[in-house]
């Protein structure tokens, strides 16, 4: 079984890397399907900020436009690019997603946090900026402790079942100690999944946690390495093969341009690791 896991996609007016914000996302669109055709997977997990703030962030002409107005490009992105993915897509949102719990389900059709479960795996798709929603003056968001009781529904719900962690961030040295113990004691419980940073790295934790690993899956909008090639556009694939669990991320191939002239990407795979 293999899942895909993408996150701070930031569709936005800003042409990242010499690409319009449509060919970026369009390239997207045909990445995920040809990625699909060359090896199917079961569904793309999406793990939050979405839309560069453009909802919410009030600065600037171009912001603010759910708070606002009214108008949710989160909804666009979902109905002109999401609807074609090649598979199902679940989605929880990011710091820049400040939807109130209403507002969120009516537009994407589900909880701020949820549990997906794909054959013996579950994904616990956690909300961590769930606090000071709606906030009426501008803020990057504001992070929410992990939900414990979330999580232990669903080892109680699924005995037997691998299980992993989902949030835009896991925020792990100022997380409570209850959810530290849980990650730590509760051997079902595999690795943790965030993006937030826009980088790919996978970050062994100490003996806080068990020593097991938060894998960051990416970006596909800007880098926040100095030298943006070494964590490029891509996603963050988990490989199920009974009980072997592996990951890896996958960078596609891409013409851009840094600033100096186009540059090739090449399609490739880096920061892979065995995680049981």
């Amino acid at each position: 079984m293999k899942v895909l896991l993408l996150s701070d996609i930031h569709l936005c007016h800003i042409p990242w890397y010499g690409m319009s914000p449509e060919a970026r996302m369009e390239k997207l669109v045909r990445d995920l399907c040809d990625e699909y055709e060359r090896e199917p997977y079961e569904a793309v997990l999406m793990l939050g900020d979405y839309y560069y703030s453009l909802d919410y962030w009030e600065v600037g002409p171009l912001y603010g436009s759910y708070s606002n107005g009214g108008v949710s490009n989160t909804a666009r992105f979902l109905r002109d690019y999401v609807k074609r993915f090649p598979c199902p897509a679940y989605f929880i949102p990011g710091n820049h997603e400040q939807y109130t719990h209403e507002d969120w389900e009516r537009i994407t059709g589900a909880k701020r946090s949820f549990v997906v479960t794909i054959g013996d795996a579950v994904f616990v798709m956690l909300d961590n900026f769930g606090e000071n929603l709606n906030a009426p003056v501008h803020n990057h968001g504001t992070y929410s402790f992990s939900d414990t009781g979330l999580i232990r529904n669903a080892i109680k719900q699924n005995p037997g079942k691998m299980v992993f962690l989902c949030a835009h961030d896991f925020a792990l040295g100022s997380e409570r100690d209850e959810f530290k113990t849980l990650v730590r004691e509760e051997d079902a419980i595999i690795a943790m999944f965030a993006g937030h940073t826009h980088k790919s790295e996978i970050i062994w934790t100490n003996d806080e946690y068990g020593s097991k690993p938060l894998c960051r899956a990416g970006n596909y909008s800007y880098s926040s390495m100095p030298n943006p090639e070494d964590s490029m556009w891509g996603w963050r694939e988990i490989k199920i093969d009974g009980d072997k669990v592996t990951t890896a991320y996958v960078v596609p191939e891409s013409m851009v341009n840094f600033g100096a002239g186009e540059v090739k990407i090449d399609s490739h795979r880096q920061d892979a690791a065995e995680l049981t």
